[in-house]
C-alpha cells in the first residue's frame, strides 16, 4: 500500500487485495469470536470486557467497510491502522478472558 502513494495506478488493486483479506481472513475469525462471546459461559466479572471485544468488533467492521471505499492510499493506510490497533486490542482481550476462564 506504501508504494502506491507514488504510483497511484496500483492502489484499488492494492486496496482491493487488503479488503479480500479482510473479507476472508479477519470477518470469518471476528464472527467465530462473536460467536464464543454470545454462546459462552462467561464469569460475571468478563462480561464487561465481552462487551468490549463486541464493539471493537463494530469498529473493525466499519474500518473494513471504510476500506472498501476509500479514496486513497493515505486514508486506506489510516484505516488499516485502526483495524492493526482494534485486532491487537481485541486479542489481548481474548487472552484475560480465556485465562480467567482457565483460573475458574
Amino acid at each position: 500500500m506504501w508504494h502506491t502513494r507514488e504510483q497511484p495506478d496500483d492502489f484499488p488493486e492494492a486496496r482491493d487485495r487488503l479488503v479480500d483479506f479482510c473479507v476472508t481472513e479477519l470477518l470469518p475469525h471476528l464472527d467465530r469470536d462473536d460467536r464464543w462471546l454470545s454462546d459462552g459461559e462467561l464469569r460475571p466479572e468478563g462480561r464487561l470486557l465481552a462487551e468490549a471485544m463486541r464493539a471493537e468488533t463494530r469498529t473493525m467492521r466499519a474500518a473494513v467497510s471504510a476500506l472498501s471505499t476509500a479514496p486513497d492510499a493515505c486514508e486506506t493506510m489510516a484505516q488499516t491502522r485502526v483495524l492493526h490497533t482494534f485486532l491487537a486490542a481485541h486479542d489481548h482481550h481474548q487472552k484475560l478472558l480465556l485465562a480467567a476462564d482457565s483460573t475458574a
